[in-house]
């Protein structure tokens, strides 16, 4: 072999190894832009999925809130109601009471 045949041949794998650290660099460099556009597609669901269980959540409590204050009137006026009756009753009492006694 001549010395010229090595040249050539020791050339040629300088070349190949060059390409080979451009091409593990890009490699790389593909890996850490696909992650960081997977880490944001991620971080996105992650913000929507809170909004939107931040809005279930708000909306729950409101017909939650709602339907106290439903039960709530509802017991106001059969206390109201009940109240009448014992005012009532208490009246036919005192009445009868009053009868007997004069």
């Amino acid at each position: 072999m001549s010395v010229e045949f090595l040249k050539n041949i020791r050339e040629t794998e300088k070349k190949c190894e060059q390409k080979l650290k451009k091409a593990e660099t890009s490699k790389q460099n593909a890996i850490m832009e696909a992650e960081k556009s997977v880490v944001l597609r991620i971080r996105d669901a992650e913000i929507q999925a809170k909004e939107k269980a931040n809005q279930i959540l708000s909306s729950v409590e409101e017909r939650v809130e709602k339907e106290y204050v439903k039960i709530l009137n509802i017991f106001e006026e059969e206390q109201n109601k009940l109240k009448e009756k014992a005012k009532k009753i208490e009246k036919k009492a005192v009445d009868y009471i009053i009868s007997n006694i004069f």
